[in-house]
């Protein structure tokens, strides 16, 4: 396997992260354990500090194979954890299966961390 490496432009991305990041002080950042919450959770995380946190929803959607390795990559990382009880079943219209279920379920996950 051939090793990539980052280009002038994506170091330019990551400092303007990290730096946006520092400006905000404390984040939670809504942690799935996915590819793209782990990288920002990992860089708000060594930014941050203990002034970032990372919040899982716990559902009947979200396997409890995934929220054990969100759960084990907090525990290794020194990152505190909180999950939450999803009750996406209960919001309107998502058992429907819309286009925006995925927004239905952020927005009620977002209120909670809020």
């Amino acid at each position: 396997m051939e090793e990539q490496t980052a280009s002038k432009e994506q170091f330019k991305k990551l400092e303007a992260l990290k730096n946006y990041l520092k400006g905000l002080g404390s984040v939670a950042v809504a942690f799935s354990g996915g590819v793209d919450s782990i990288f920002l959770l990992k860089t708000a995380h060594d930014v941050l500090g203990d002034d970032c946190i990372a919040v899982t929803a716990r559902s009947c959607s979200f396997p409890e194979r995934e929220l054990g390795e969100a759960r084990d990559f907090c525990a290794a990382e020194g990152i505190r954890h909180i999950i939450v009880e999803s009750e996406e079943l209960e919001i309107e219209g998502f058992g429907k299966n819309p286009p925006n279920r995925c927004y239905l379920c952020k927005r009620e996950l977002f209120e909670k961390i809020r």
